[in-house]
């Protein structure tokens, strides 16, 4: 009977020592970033027509002065950009959205591995490069990759 009390005992140890192991691995991870408040709207009150960062770099074609060319234009959405992509006569656009982080954006778009890439990124609060996608040139074709996917939490307080 005593051996019973025992294998018991040890079962019920043994779990709770297990549930607060799992507790203890939820975590969150450096790439999270939560929000307490709304501080920026998400509409634009003007919208810049020049564009708000740009990479350019001519092409050795003295002949037709073509270029490459990556360049991020504002939308009447806050977290929402136009980018437009030029090389040779090829002229393409796609969406950028920015996660919200409560501060106004700050696009940069930084030089790639050579010299037809570019990166195009943003500013966190704490003002790091984030990487988040990249315009190459690859056996003559235009390829836009996305590099890194981020997300926002928001946490809102409701007073009683």
């Amino acid at each position: 009977m005593n051996w019973k009390k025992t294998i018991v005992l040890l079962a019920f140890v043994l779990s709770v020592v297990c549930c607060k192991q799992l507790h203890e691995e939820s975590y969150v991870n450096e790439s999270t970033t939560y929000i307490t408040n709304d501080t920026v709207s998400e509409m634009r009150s003007k919208i810049n027509p020049v564009a708000v960062a740009a990479y350019l770099k001519p092409l050795e074609d003295t002949l037709n002065h073509w270029k490459f060319s990556v360049s991020a234009y504002e939308t009447k959405f806050r977290f929402k950009y136009i980018l437009r992509m030029k090389y040779k006569e090829l002229d393409e656009k796609d969406t950028l959205e920015i996660p919200n982080f409560g501060i106004q954006p700050k696009l940069e778009i930084h030089k790639g591995k050579n010299d037809y890439s570019c990166v195009v990124g943003f500013l966190d609060k704490k003002g790091a490069f984030k990487e988040y996608k990249q315009v190459a040139i690859t056996d003559n074709q235009m390829k836009l990759t996305t590099l890194k996917k981020y997300f926002v939490g928001v946490y809102k307080t409701v007073s009683q």
